[in-house]
């Protein structure tokens, strides 16, 4: 099953994502269904809410609930790209303007705000005690990894595993949540509830690991951004790390003056850095690490009776680690 597939098999469930996103951001404040309806209709992929969908289908769930549910992981991933590119003065989103290079900074801050809040109250309508502590739980480790990219960009003595850490809140924890909400709309035992979860959490970290992949070696027509952008806003991430525990003294001078100085990001400097990519193979070396964390993933799925909802949750995952945008 590819994700043309898996996409087709929950069409009818993701039109009805769909309508429950444009409906729920409706506001009397103009601003917000204009900003979030700008952003919401850009071209995301709606991966977390396939996977509150297809987690709660292969735990016996498919009832409306999973919509609303669904409807609630994009508020929360949508409101956290409004927050992003104001903290990372981006100017481009999805191969667009961003919304604060459209409408500012202070409206992309506020609208992001209204949508969190929203998504938690459309939780509490729900009801569900669990559910919303497992959100809120992954709204928190999202912030606390996001206030830990900021500590440390332009950092190139960040280890490995702290990126990782970094990686694990601010993208593996809602990912992660969403695959945890839709076990806990199928009720299911505590064994596939942390299996789910587990799952999630891998396929975060690839997710993340592949954008970063991508960062260095996308074609720009396909991500939607220029090549290098992270290396322009300062985000050390695990393609920089690599190059950095391999390269020479001299070598990682070079890397200290481009890193640390945002005006030697040029085309030379750019140059520079992807010459010892390719020397020292670290894009390759990323986009390895996340297909282990993917089949690390996978494997913990073996806990849940085999369907057709868990082959596309494995299928899913794949797709994570293959795509090219």
């Amino acid at each position: 099953m590819n994700f043309p597939k898996i996409v087709e098999s929950l069409a009818p469930d993701l039109e009805r994502v769909e309508e429950a996103i444009q409906a729920n951001f409706h506001s009397d404040v103009v601003l917000i269904p204009d900003v979030s309806g700008y952003l919401s209709g850009s071209g995301g992929k709606r991966i977390r809410p396939m996977l509150v969908l297809l987690a709660a289908k292969a735990c016996g769930y498919g009832g409306p609930r999973a919509v609303t549910l669904g409807c609630v992981v994009e508020y929360i991933h949508t409101a956290t790209l409004l927050h992003d590119d104001v903290v990372d003065g981006a100017e481009v989103r999805r191969g667009k303007s961003s919304a604060n290079a459209k409408w500012g900074n202070e409206a992309s801050v506020l609208v992001g705000d209204f949508l969190f809040a929203k998504s938690f109250s459309m939780m509490a309508e729900d009801g569900d005690g669990r559910i919303l502590k497992a959100m809120a739980d992954a709204c928190t480790l999202l912030s606390e990894g996001e206030v830990l990219q900021l500590v440390h960009m332009y950092n190139l003595d960040v280890r490995e595993e702290e990126y990782l850490d970094i990686i694990h809140r601010k993208t593996a924890a809602l990912i992660a949540a969403s695959c945890q909400v839709g076990a806990y709309l199928g009720d299911a035992r505590a064994g596939a509830v942390g299996a789910l979860h587990h799952f999630g959490v891998q396929v975060g970290y690839a997710f993340q690991l592949v954008d970063d992949a991508l960062d260095y070696a996308g074609d720009e027509e396909r991500t939607g951004k220029e090549v290098g952008k992270d290396l322009r806003e300062g985000n050390v991430t695990l393609p920089l790390i690599r190059v950095f525990s391999q390269a020479a003294p001299a070598e990682r001078e070079r890397l200290r003056e481009i890193v640390v100085r945002s005006d030697a990001v040029g085309s030379k400097g750019l140059a520079d850095v992807l010459g010892m990519m390719d020397k020292y193979k670290a894009v390759p070396y990323t986009l390895d690490r996340a297909r282990g964390y993917v089949e690390a993933g996978k494997a913990a799925l073996s806990v849940i009776p085999d369907s057709i909802h868990v082959d596309a949750l494995r299928a899913l995952a794949d797709y994570v680690v293959d795509r090219d945008s």
